[in-house]
């Protein structure tokens, strides 16, 4: 049987890490084929994105929270995706985010 532990420190508002390590090799990059999002990510990467998710679910983030990922994690790429947190009942409040976004960046 195998087992996946994760312990992490609670963190300061709107803030969170994760880890990075150039020797961990993390391949993770993004596409849409034929109108799909595919994330195509290697096992290093699968787990620090779990390690993120875990954080994400379990620390006091609040809707709209989010963070951007970049091609194979490394701050130095470009973003390839942008995952936001966001409680199921709050379809419409997440739909006036993309709004404000949009009147933002025109």
């Amino acid at each position: 049987m195998k087992s996946f532990n994760f312990e992490f420190e609670e963190e300061r508002a709107n803030h969170i890490t994760f880890d990075y390590s150039p020797e961990a090799d993390e391949d993770l990059d993004t596409t849409v084929e034929n109108g799909v999002p595919i994330l195509y990510a290697n096992r290093p990467a699968l787990l620090s994105l779990a390690k993120l998710f875990v954080k994400m679910a379990l620390g006091e983030y609040k809707d709209g929270f989010h963070v951007h990922l970049r091609k194979d994690l490394n701050a130095d790429e470009q973003d390839r995706l942008i995952v936001m947190l966001h409680a199921s009942d709050t379809g419409k409040q997440a739909e006036s985010v993309v709004a404000e976004q949009a009147v933002i960046t025109d």
